[in-house]
């Protein structure tokens, strides 16, 4: 799917580099489900919320990036329409990669190849984990396995930037029962919030939620 895919240091160096830069206002649509995918992006500044538009409109999010990532390199590698829309959260700063562009990268730094190969392989086991918790997991602990994959994916930063609605959709509950859950978990001292973001405090108690342990 066309969500977002977190990538090292190296690989944000190659394409730190890159130009043109495109700039996109909060609310714009970067690309729509359907769409031929010619390029996937690399998002130099700001927020993008990932969606997918069911027959009827439903729109359910699948996820969320911020700097340093990638997204919408599902549809350009298997040349197959995007199964999802892509929208700026914030004023954003994306560098498109097409063929062409992707190819000379390639011939410069032939590593930047498996490097690209190890995000689609984490992007697999990511989307089949969200698979089994929502058909298995109850509620507190899909989001508790989100937030702990929040961390994980940056590197053992405790700082969660994900709105509550946001988590209500990419684990499939209410935005009330979001707020119930963390709040809770604040009761309990695993994490606190502050404008913005949520800071964990407890990680080994979070991961055991999610887990069923709690």
């Amino acid at each position: 799917m066309e969500n977002n895919s977190h990538i090292n240091k190296k690989l944000q160096t190659i394409f730190e580099g890159e130009t043109p830069v495109k700039k996109i206002s909060k609310g714009e649509i970067i690309y729509h489900q359907g769409d031929k995918a010619d390029c996937f992006y690399y998002l130099k500044k700001g927020r993008v919320r990932v969606v997918m538009t069911s027959a009827d409109g439903m729109e359910k999010t699948l996820s969320t990036a911020s700097h340093g990532e990638i997204l919408g390199e599902a549809a350009f590698f298997d040349k197959m329409p995007r199964v999802s829309s892509a929208c700026a959260v914030t004023n954003i700063e994306i560098v498109a990669v097409n063929e062409r562009k992707l190819l000379s990268l390639i011939r410069e730094k032939p590593e930047l190849a498996l490097e690209l190969l190890e995000i689609l392989a984490k992007r697999i086991r990511h989307l089949s984990n969200q698979i089994d918790s929502m058909a298995f997991m109850k509620a507190d602990g899909r989001i508790a396995q989100l937030l702990i994959q929040d961390i994980r994916s940056k590197k053992n930063k405790k700082s969660v930037n994900l709105t509550h609605e946001e988590i209500a959709g990419i684990v499939g509950v209410s935005r009330v029962t979001v707020s119930k859950i963390l709040n809770r978990f604040k009761r309990m001292g695993i994490l606190k919030t502050e404008y913005g973001k949520i800071l964990i405090l407890n990680t080994e108690m979070l991961e055991k939620i999610s887990h069923g342990k709690n």
